[in-house]
């Protein structure tokens, strides 16, 4: 028995030998077989994966440069209607050499922009950046944007590309309709777009062959492509560009057996700009997939055949290195989220400068209006012996209307980063603390005030005027979003920003801060009016409760001493702004008091040399001086001046705006009348600090300086603190 156990036994192993050598026998033709066939067909799959995701990073650069370019257009035709809003044709060609200048230095720096255009209501060109005169016997009214806005009552139009009657270039070109009071056609504001620029952005995106990249309209015509073709410049009606937008006119992809343009098979994704019949398309050929794919798979062919486990071996290496692969696309797709922050970071920065340049501009300008207004109904005041109560009464509106108007361009100055700034060393548990009472009479009674103020707190380089009117409104804002009560938190603490948190929020520089955090309970707000809460006028309150200016004015100042400022908040659950102040090693100082207000006999003052260019301001000026008890001349810029001071050696104090024409400002001149007549003393007023005496917002140091609108009480006190 136990013999034919073993022999039985011995025959099911043989047959198991046999049929496990005819396996492996088989297995080294069958899983060669399978193992490359799996394989071709997961590198197949991982290639196409590789295309696709490479083509989407590529969409997603164009689809930002390009957005970015057609909204610095669009800030641009808003500047210039600005410019010329008030001016009617006539005026506009009288001033042209004026308006190209202004032109010309808007669109200086930017590439993308080869020219700027005003056209009147016939077609005919006003006045452009880069053309100086305007040719005559030129127009655009047979042009199809021309038509489209003056027939078709478009607002906004992106052309076709053709060729500049002007400038002899290929453009094609943004442009919007410009409207009469009335609401009539009265021209268009065009800005010209050179092809090339889009060429080279494109080549820089994509960077490879078969890759394609176009700026497509939604008529099918071509504006800007990577690389160029000498082919069509429109797509059909019928082809599977327009098939595809018809059907998802946001975005989407298609595949071409045969491309329009050039005849080549491709899978093309696209995406629509926002608010423009425009698309950004990136396309890669069909054949491209499948070449790379061929590529990778001849390299296991040839060191996959000679056995499984070489196979095997490749596999393993395969497998590997599709892991890095992965690690490495999501590092990629890591960065690409930290460069779109940081575009948008400096996309909202650079729209901010450029408000706040306009709003410079309007401040300087507005100031000297207040300037004449407010003092001519000072001297008004002055002048009248024995005024009737409604004399007096009128007379206090209009005063207390200058002071408002005088406080809106502070803010406003403040937002665009243009106020004077006395900068010092600022205890900030001391300012605050000084502020508790204040605070209490002004949040009033249903808002509890909590400080937490820290120990060893750095000194802080600020303005400490301003830094308490940064404060105040933020507690303000915050009591508004109390309206039933709550609590508002102050707290102090010493901060440091790294290079991480200054890589993820533009206009930050890493270092050592002192921070202040103005915390309430109130209703807080969404992240979309968390993006616009520092622009200038923009306000959530109801109307006439706010200005809009407070945070944007607290924003302007913060940036201006090279601060930050950051907004932390989820609705229903309060705010949180952070206020981070540069530290300073100097000692806190202590505030002096205010000075007496001073009134000055007649004839007691210098004899004064006034230089204005602005003859209502200049009127003022003389008129203030002399109250004063000053003897006045007066000039109109910095040559007439010199001839002045030549012929009247009496005069001892040069009273003069810092910006004037005739190439030489206000600081010029001082230094030159200086160096004839050593005991001269030199006082400047002006409406802003874009100048010669005021330099990243600090006044220098050493100079006298009134600000625009001043008063006839602060020029006497001016001239009696310069020792008359």
């Amino acid at each position: 028995m136990r013999r034919l156990l073993k022999l039985e036994t011995w025959t099911l192993r043989g047959k198991t030998a046999a049929d496990a050598s005819f396996v492996l026998l088989a297995a080294t033709l069958v899983v060669p077989a399978v193992l490359f066939t799996g394989a071709s067909w997961l590198a197949y799959g991982e290639t196409q994966r590789q295309f696709e995701e490479r083509q989407n990073r590529t969409l997603d650069l164009l689809y930002i440069g390009s957005r970015a370019t057609f909204e610095t257009q669009q800030l641009i035709v808003s500047n210039v209607v600005s410019l010329v809003d008030d001016l009617n044709d006539v005026e506009i060609q009288q001033n042209e050499a004026r308006l190209h200048q202004q032109l010309k230095n808007l669109v200086r720096s930017l590439p993308q922009v080869e020219d700027v255009f005003v056209l009147d209501r016939e077609g005919r060109p006003l006045v452009a950046a880069n053309v100086y005169p305007i040719p005559a016997n030129v127009t655009a009214a047979d042009r199809p944007y021309f038509m489209a806005h003056r027939d078709d009552r478009q607002q906004r139009y992106v052309s076709e590309t053709y060729r500049s009657r002007i400038k002899n270039l290929d453009i094609f070109q943004y442009s919007e309709r410009r409207l009469r009071p009335d609401g009539g056609f009265d021209g268009v504001v065009l800005v010209a777009i050179p092809p090339s620029y889009f060429g080279k952005l494109f080549e820089q995106a994509a960077g490879a062959e078969n890759y394609t990249t176009s700026l497509v309209r939604d008529d099918g015509e071509l504006l800007a492509r990577y690389p160029s073709s000498a082919g069509p410049t429109r797509f059909d009606p019928g082809s599977r560009f327009m098939q595809a937008i018809a059907a998802d006119p946001v975005s989407g992809t298609y595949t071409t057996p045969q491309a329009t343009i050039d005849g080549v098979a491709r899978t093309v994704v696209y995406r629509k700009l926002p608010d423009l019949p425009v698309y950004v398309a990136v396309g890669v050929a069909s054949d491209a997939v499948r070449e790379a794919w061929m590529h990778r798979m001849s390299a296991h062919l040839l060191f996959g055949l000679p056995a499984t486990l070489a196979l095997f071996a490749l596999a393993l290496l395969a497998s590997r290195r599709a892991a890095a692969q992965a690690d490495t696309l999501e590092r990629l797709r890591e960065e690409q989220v930290r460069r779109a922050t940081a575009e948008e970071s400096l996309r909202q920065s650079q729209k901010m400068t450029a408000v706040g340049q306009l709003t410079a501009g309007i401040a300087h300008d507005f100031n000297n209006l207040l300037t004449g207004i407010g003092g001519a109904i000072e001297i008004v005041g002055r002048r009248v012996p024995q005024p009737t109560p409604d004399v007096v009464r009128f007379l206090d509106l209009a005063r207390t209307g200058v002071s408002r108007a005088a406080t809106l361009t502070q803010r406003m100055l403040a937002f665009a980063r243009q106020q004077p700034l006395q900068i010092e060393a600022v205890d900030a548990n001391r300012l605050v603390t000084g502020m508790s009472e204040l605070l209490r009479r002004t949040l009033g009674e249903t808002v509890q005030i909590e400080t937490v103020l820290s120990g060893g707190l750095w000194r802080a380089s600020a303005d400490p005027a301003q830094l308490e009117a940064a404060v105040l409104n933020l507690a303000i804002n915050a009591r508004d979003a109390m309206p039933g009560g709550g609590t508002l938190t102050i707290e102090t603490a010493n901060a440091h920003l790294d290079d991480a948190y200054a890589a993820a929020n533009a206009e930050v520089t890493p270092g050592q801060f002192v921070m202040i955090a103005v915390s309430d309970t109130g209703t807080g707000m969404d992240q979309q009016t968390i993006a616009r809460a520092f622009e200038p006028f923009f306000t959530t309150k109801e109307r006439g409760q706010g200005t809009g200016l407070g945070l944007s004015m607290t924003y302007g100042y913060i940036k201006q001493i090279g601060g930050h400022l950051k907004i932390y908040s989820e609705v229903g659950h309060g705010s949180t702004v952070k206020v981070y102040l540069p530290r300073t090693q100097a000692e806190a100082g202590t505030h002096p008091e205010i000075a007496p207000s001073v009134s000055a006999a007649a004839g007691a003052g210098p004899v004064v040399l006034v230089v204005e260019d602005d003859p209502v301001v200049r009127e003022f000026a003389m008129a203030a001086c002399r109250e004063c008890g000053c003897t006045v001349y007066d000039a109109g810029d910095g040559e007439q001046a010199l001839r002045v001071l030549q012929k009247q050696g009496d005069i001892a104090l040069l009273f003069t705006d810092v910006g004037l024409p005739g190439g030489m400002n206000g600081r010029q001149l001082a230094e030159r009348a200086v160096a004839r007549r050593p005991d001269l003393k030199v006082l400047y007023m002006t409406g802003y600090t874009a100048n010669a005496i005021v330099h990243h917002g600090v006044i220098d140091a050493g100079v006298n300086f009134l600000g625009k609108p001043f008063s006839v009480s602060a020029l006497a006190a001016k001239i009696k603190g310069m020792g008359f």
